[in-house]
């Protein structure tokens, strides 16, 4: 049971963590789950692997995300062209305002929590602002970069640590300003921040439906580590 996300969405909410195969295993599983009132299950599996897809299909599981891990190493980091034109600072208020909030809402404009038609686009916008006020007060991040123009805030990217690496958890740039290598700047302001903490590698989770992202981190330096398709299973209804 995942007692955050339940709480969160005021239902019984757990993650399938064994890497289920087989049609029959994972219909056992939702109905074991049912019996304990589980209403919605995350599961994340190998897109390669034919019978896991099989698997969740025949289960009514809905995709919700094709999650791609990249990762870079300092030797690896490369500066795109023009990536650096943006100063990037680190914001210093003790609270977020409505231009970070914005952003925070629009960097999960891919989410699962966004794609999945059954949860409320008023609980994914709540997650989103909650996850930036969280990164601002450093209970979910380190310190949060930005970068401003004629006096807001219009990109921002928030990084940690994670698994031994530098990480970056939210990145978004505001809808009239993409095209004009804000993005580049943010990624590489997170490369220099990871990497002048001593971690010799950077992380960012994305989406695959998310291309503009994809191609940004892979100009960065950025390689593929691992791809999963995330399911959602909603059980009992």
């Amino acid at each position: 049971m995942l007692e955050w996300d339940s709480n969160f969405f005021g239902i019984p909410v757990a993650v399938i963590l064994p890497e289920i195969l087989g049609h029959e295993d994972l219909a056992e599983v939702t109905v074991l789950l049912q019996e304990n009132g589980v209403r919605l299950a995350y599961w994340a599996s190998d897109p390669g692997d034919r019978k896991s897809q099989q698997a969740a299909t025949q289960c009514h599981g809905t995709l919700v995300d094709r999650k791609i891990t990249y990762v870079v190493c300092a030797d690896r980091a490369v500066l795109p062209s023009g990536g650096a034109a943006w100063p990037v600072e680190t914001y210093a208020e003790p609270l977020t305002n409505a231009d970070l909030e914005n952003l925070a809402v629009q960097a999960g404009r891919y989410s699962r929590f966004r794609v999945d038609p059954r949860i409320p686009e008023e609980k994914f916008v709540e997650m989103y602002r909650m996850w930036i006020r969280k990164s601002v007060d450093r209970q979910l991040a380190e310190a949060v970069l930005v970068v401003r123009h004629l006096g807001r805030i219009v990109g921002m990217v928030t990084v940690g640590e994670k698994n031994g690496r530098g990480d970056i958890g939210l990145i978004a740039v505001d809808n009239g300003m993409r095209g004009k290598q804000v993005g580049a700047a943010l990624v590489f302001a997170a490369q220099a921040w990871a990497f002048g903490k001593g971690w010799g590698s950077a992380q960012v989770v994305t989406q695959g439906e998310n291309v503009a992202a994809c191609r940004l981190y892979e100009k960065c330096g950025y390689r593929i580590e691992q791809v999963r398709n995330v399911y959602h299973f909603w059980i009992g209804s």
